[in-house]
């Protein structure tokens, strides 16, 4: 996939997630999801984290990839689960507007490294843990993770409706 179709696939993704919050009335944001550590706002809020996050490992591949590595091998992913469970969780209200301008900054950061990304290093790759997140065990390159954006929207999208939220 090159960088113009990367591009199509990150806008049509902030598209349905733009669709997706407003089709969940902001009363229902409290309401438990499968996962009773999490509601529907944590959710909502954890994949507005995705795409920065995602940012920050493609930079890592492209520019320091034996650092990335060396993080990979030695931070447990019990505390890499813990710190993604904490930026999860909001104690503060969490509104409609709020979630959609969290991803349009989210979004910016994304589509910024990816037009900063060259062609070449999107096929530059790191060994990626199973420990960490299970769909990217393996062999993981830049491109795998700009697609992932939309596959971690994906799998949340899919348990929203799992649970009859939307």
């Amino acid at each position: 996939m090159n960088k113009q179709e990367l591009e199509q696939e990150l806008e049509e993704t902030r598209r349905r997630f733009t669709e997706l919050v407003n089709s969940i009335p902001e009363r229902d944001y409290p309401l438990p999801t499968h996962n009773p550590e999490w509601t529907v706002s944590d959710i909502l809020h954890h994949i507005t984290l995705g795409p920065r996050a995602i940012a920050l490992e493609i930079w890592l591949i492209v520019h320091a990839r034996k650092l990335f590595g060396f993080v990979m091998g030695h931070f447990p992913s019990r505390i890499f689960n813990s710190i993604n469970a904490w930026f999860g969780h909001r104690k503060r209200r969490i509104t409609r507007q709020g979630l959609l301008k969290a991803y349009g900054k989210a979004h910016s950061v994304i589509l910024s490294g990816l037009r900063r990304t060259r062609e070449e290093d999107l096929l530059k790759s790191v060994v990626y843990p199973v420990e960490f997140v299970s769909d990217l065990a393996g062999e993981v390159t830049p491109e795998r993770l700009f697609r992932y954006v939309t596959g971690h929207f994906e799998m949340h999208e899919r348990q929203l409706r799992r649970d009859s939220l939307v």
